[in-house]
């Protein structure tokens, strides 16, 4: 019998989560990308649990941006784009980091 997900993702799902992130990130080739919040939950799942649901983690905002960071992006909610049944998971905005020359 399977039961509902109510636990963050094991490590290696995590990172499965990410590189399936990354790749998408890397496709896209736009300066922002939108993400749905259970896609990125489940790549950066906080230890904390979800108040609003079982079905996925909340995110782990910290590390996720230095996830981000390192490869160039900025990262934030995206409330205003989100359905009225999206209100406690808003889609995630990537903003990639104008390039630095010095």
């Amino acid at each position: 019998m399977q039961s509902a997900r109510t636990a963050a993702p094991l490590a290696g799902e995590a990172q499965a989560w990410q590189i399936a992130l990354d790749r998408a990130l890397a496709a896209h080739g736009g300066p922002q990308a939108l993400a749905h919040y259970p896609h990125v939950a489940f790549a950066f799942p906080s230890a904390s649990p979800n108040p609003y649901t079982r079905d996925h983690p909340l995110i782990d905002y910290r590390e996720l941006k230095e996830w981000a960071s390192s490869r160039g992006w900025r990262v934030r909610p995206a409330p205003e784009r989100a359905s009225d049944g999206q209100k406690y998971r808003p889609p995630v905005r990537f903003t990639r980091q104008p390039a630095r020359y010095h």
